[in-house]
């Protein structure tokens, strides 16, 4: 038996803002373990040039994602700069970024050295 949407009252008939703001909600009971929007945004400054702010929102069990924003990034020492995530890694991580000499592992992500250039832009880590 399927059960019809009723609209809330005051509602204007085809639009999804309550039904948005409902998901929203039921996301945020239902979910906790999944995203930890409360984790704090961190900084690494770069040792040549700029910065690294970073997050590690989705910690969960299973998946997990952390997000690196590259702001004017710059490393041209030998020494490279590595990140210990909040909460490790079962496997290695899938990396999507456009920015060359990024890599990480179960516990870390590892910044580039030797660089010619500053770098600006994401990285994002995600997987199991």
């Amino acid at each position: 038996m399927v059960t019809p949407i009723i609209e809330p009252s005051g509602a204007q008939e085809g639009t999804n803002t309550t039904y948005t703001s409902l998901s929203t909600q039921i996301f945020a009971t239902i979910i906790p373990s999944l995203v930890n929007l409360s984790t704090p945004t961190n900084t690494l400054i770069g040792t040549s040039a700029g910065n690294v702010i970073w997050n590690m929102p989705y910690q969960g069990t299973g998946y997990k994602k952390a997000i690196f924003y590259l702001n004017g990034y710059e490393n041209t020492t030998a020494t490279a700069q590595t990140i210990t995530f909040p909460t490790a890694f079962t496997y290695t991580p899938y990396i999507i970024t456009s920015i060359s000499g990024v890599s990480a592992t179960t516990t870390a992500l590892t910044l580039p050295t030797s660089m010619t250039a500053t770098a600006t832009g994401y990285v994002i880590v995600e997987g199991f």
